[in-house]
C-alpha cells in the first residue's frame, strides 16, 4: 500500500497521542483516555449519532434523553480507554477471574479453541489474559487498519501480548491457528455486510459473523465465551462462560444461523448489566438481512418496527448510576 501523507499525519497524531497516554500508573493512563472521551462526541459526530440512534433501538422510552447522553458519554469513555489498554497492557491488573476452568478444559482437549467476546469494558484485557497469565497460545482475528504506518504501531506496542495477530480474511491462517490447538480470539458483535449471516441481537435483527459458529460446528471445535467488566481504571474483572452446547444445535434448519443466535444470547444480559461500558458507537445494525442500509438519522420508527421483541428494560445496576448524583460522566467504573 503507498504511504500518502495522510497516513504520515495520522501516524504522527497517534505517536504523541499513545506517548502523553503512556503513564508508569495504568490508572494515571487510563483517567486521562476518560478525560478524551469526554470530548469524544464533539469530534466523532458520525459515532455519536449512532450512540444514541443504537440506543433508542434497545431501550426505547426506557431510557429519557438525558439518559441516552450519559450513557453515550460513558461508552465514548470506555471506548477510549479500551484503546489504551490495547496498547499498553502490562499495567492492568485483575481483580477477580471467574470461570478460567471452561477455557482450561475446552483448551486441553487440544482441537483449538474459538473464544468469542464482544466489545464490553476492557475486552482486550481478555486477550493478554489468556496468552500472558494462563500461559495459553493464542491468535487474535482482527481488522488492520487502512494506515500501514499505524499499522505498524500498532502491532509494535501489541507484541507484549504474546499473541498471533490474523487478519481477519486469512482463513488459512486461522485454520492453521485451531490446527495447532491456539485459542482463536473472535469478535461477534460486528456489523457483518458481506456473507453475514441473519440472527436477533438484542431484540433487533442483524448482519453477524458467520465464521465462530461455522467453524465450531464444521471442524468440531469448542466454542466458549469471555466477558471482560471495568471495575475501575487500570482494574478489570474477567468472566470465562460455560462452552456453548452445540448438539441441538446441529438439528437445527440453519445451525450456522442457530449458533450464531445462542451466542447473542450468552452477552445480551452482560450487556444489558454493563451498558455504560458497551460500544454502542459501532453502527452494529446498519445492515439489514433484506440487503438494505439503515443510516443513522433514518425515520426511528421505521427501524424500531423490525424488533422482535419488546424495547429492553435498563438494569437496576445502570438505573442507579444513572440515578446517581453529582454529575460525574465516570462514574460507571470509577
Amino acid at each position: 500500500m503507498t504511504v500518502q501523507w495522510s497516513h504520515r499525519l495520522e501516524w504522527w497524531l497517534l505517536r504523541g497521542l499513545s506517548g502523553w497516554l503512556d503513564c508508569s500508573d495504568a490508572a494515571k493512563s487510563c483517567r486521562r483516555a476518560m478525560a478524551l472521551g469526554k470530548l469524544g462526541h464533539r469530534i466523532l459526530r458520525r459515532e455519536w449519532a449512532w450512540c444514541q440512534t443504537n440506543l433508542q433501538l434497545i431501550y426505547g422510552e426506557n431510557l429519557t434523553p438525558q439518559d441516552r447522553y450519559d450513557l453515550g458519554q460513558w461508552a465514548f469513555q470506555n471506548i477510549f480507554t479500551s484503546y489504551v489498554e490495547g496498547l499498553q497492557p502490562e499495567g492492568i491488573q485483575f481483580s477477580a477471574i471467574s470461570g478460567e476452568q471452561h477455557l482450561l478444559d475446552a483448551y486441553r482437549l487440544g482441537r483449538g479453541v474459538i473464544l468469542a467476546s464482544v466489545p464490553l469494558g476492557g475486552w482486550e484485557s481478555g486477550l493478554f489474559h489468556g496468552a500472558r497469565v494462563l500461559d495459553l497460545a493464542v491468535a487474535c482475528l482482527y481488522r488492520p487498519t487502512n494506515n500501514p504506518l499505524s499499522e505498524k504501531f500498532i502491532q509494535e506496542k501489541r507484541s507484549v501480548y504474546n499473541v498471533e495477530w490474523i487478519p481477519r480474511d486469512n482463513v488459512r491462517g486461522v485454520l492453521r491457528a485451531l490446527k495447532r490447538g491456539k485459542v482463536l480470539v473472535v469478535m461477534t458483535d460486528i456489523n457483518f455486510r458481506q456473507g453475514g449471516v441473519a440472527a436477533p441481537f438484542l431484540g433487533l435483527p442483524a448482519l453477524c459473523p458467520p465464521g465462530p459458529g461455522r467453524l465450531a460446528l464444521q471442524l468440531g471445535v469448542p466454542l466458549v465465551s469471555v466477558v471482560a467488566l471495568r471495575e475501575r481504571p487500570g482494574v478489570n474483572q474477567i468472566f470465562y462462560l460455560p462452552e456453548l452446547s452445540l448438539e441441538e444445535v446441529r438439528e437445527a434448519p440453519q445451525p450456522v444461523a442457530e449458533a450464531t443466535r445462542r451466542l447473542n444470547q450468552v452477552f445480551a444480559p452482560w450487556i444489558h448489566g454493563y451498558a455504560e461500558q458497551y460500544n454502542w458507537l459501532h453502527a452494529r445494525w446498519r445492515s439489514r438481512p433484506d440487503g438494505g442500509l439503515w443510516r443513522a438519522d433514518d425515520v426511528l420508527s421505521e427501524m424500531v418496527k423490525e424488533r422482535d421483541e419488546p424495547f429492553a428494560q435498563v438494569s437496576d445496576r445502570v438505573q442507579a448510576l444513572l440515578r446517581e448524583k453529582g454529575g460525574k460522566t465516570s462514574r460507571g467504573f470509577r
